[in-house]
């Protein structure tokens, strides 16, 4: 549900789809370096690959 949603509000560009994911998920946009790193993996495997790690990370799970 939430890469359905991170397509529709960011239609089929992989590095919006990127930024929109990090905004909604970890509210902030994704470093140079971030966007670099996963935008192979989102055009190979999809913004839903994207999704589920952004959910299993340190920075989504815990409140500093």
């Amino acid at each position: 549900a939430f890469a359905a949603r991170v397509k529709k509000e960011a239609g089929e560009d992989s590095a919006k789809q990127i930024t929109r994911a990090y905004q909604l998920a970890l509210s902030r946009a994704p470093t140079h370096e971030e966007l670099d790193e996963t935008l192979p993996t989102v055009r190979q495997h999809g913004i839903a690959t994207l999704c589920r790690a952004l959910f299993n990370s340190n920075e989504f799970l815990f409140i500093p």
